[in-house]
């Protein structure tokens, strides 16, 4: 199902196929009739028809639903999805993904005036929809309710539709020949640009549980297009992850370590010496494995390369790290 349609939802181009559908069988019932035809003459001719609106309410009425109700859509397929009940383990760990990764980019975009946010429950993505075909999995932004105090222009609330328009255009350039240089142009805060190709890195198939695209669309993406993800795009965004800094600029800070990701191998460093950076985004490289286990939570010296924005530092590719006690 894709395109334009003059109709208000694809739910509702359902229902007129139904109603049209439903006015066929009516019509060869009573042709039926008239001409004298059997009962079991009648059902054989309509059973077509019905075969029609089983696979329009079974198949394409969740599909359609997930369309119209979904700011963010993913549609999977791959070989562990080829069956009617896939592996719950499989579901879960996908709804997982999303919630972490979008979570973190929430985070990442609310850190310059909270330090230490933890996102109340009230912020979860909600599940909209689930379909198969293969598996169709789709999530909605989180509404206030009434127990929660929102006023209006409310950060939380405005980073979480920004992170999912964020995660959404990013994924719509990665078609394009020029891609990179398209995003770091359409992104200069190095920070969120590293932290949403993060965040389309861990959501790209990996091709190891049986997955091997995952197609992103909905409500969030520019035009609600629909753009894929495969193996193949998860190699290429973790080599730009790599070193994403360009900058020759090089900086020594003291701070703290918080929110390391050893996968990534990324962490935030907060509090830091002068207090007049909140925070700043950290990439270290694999020679750091190791002693990076031991950071979390520690107060240290970083030195390294950065990328600013508007005259403040916002990602640092790391070439050197000391624990202050260790001094």
């Amino acid at each position: 199902m894709s395109g334009e349609t003059p109709f208000q939802s694809w739910s509702a181009v359902l229902k007129q196929r139904a109603f049209l559908l439903h006015q066929q069988i009516a019509t060869m019932q009573r042709l039926g009739q008239e001409s004298g035809g059997s009962e079991e003459s009648i059902v054989q001719a309509c059973a077509i028809y019905y075969r029609l609106l089983d696979e329009l309410y079974e198949d394409e009425m969740p599909i359609a639903q997930a369309l119209d109700h979904s700011d963010l859509l993913l549609h999977l397929d791959g070989e562990g999805l080829q069956t009617r009940n896939p592996r719950l383990s499989l579901v879960t760990g996908i709804m997982g993904d999303v919630r972490k990764q979008v979570g973190l980019m929430i985070r990442t975009l609310v850190s310059s005036f909270n330090e230490g946010v933890e996102l109340p429950r009230e912020f979860d993505l909600g599940l909209s929809s689930f379909a198969r075909g293969s598996l169709y999995l789709g999530f909605c932004l989180p509404q206030p309710n009434d127990e929660y105090m929102v006023l209006p222009g409310d950060p939380l609330f405005e980073a979480s539709r920004q992170a999912l328009t964020t995660l959404g255009t990013i994924t719509s350039l990665l078609d394009e020949p020029n891609a990179y240089d398209l995003i770091r142009h359409d992104f200069a805060d190095p920070k969120l640009r590293d932290a949403a190709l993060s965040a389309v890195s861990q959501l790209a198939p990996s091709g190891r549980r049986g997955v091997s695209s995952v197609t992103v669309g909905g409500r969030a993406l520019p035009g609600r297009a629909w753009h894929t993800l495969t193996p193949q795009t998860r190699q290429q965004v973790r080599a730009w992850l790599e070193r994403p800094v360009l900058s020759n600029e090089t900086v020594e800070m003291t701070g703290r370590v918080r929110a390391i990701d050893l996968d990534l191998r990324r962490f935030d460093l907060r509090r830091i010496d002068g207090g007049y950076l909140p925070d700043l985004r950290c990439i270290y490289p694999a020679t750091f494995d190791g002693p990076a286990k031991g950071w979390l939570d520690g107060l240290v010296v970083v030195r390294g390369q950065v990328e600013t924005f508007q005259g403040e530092a916002r990602l640092l590719q790391v070439q050197s790290v000391a624990a202050v006690d260790a001094i």
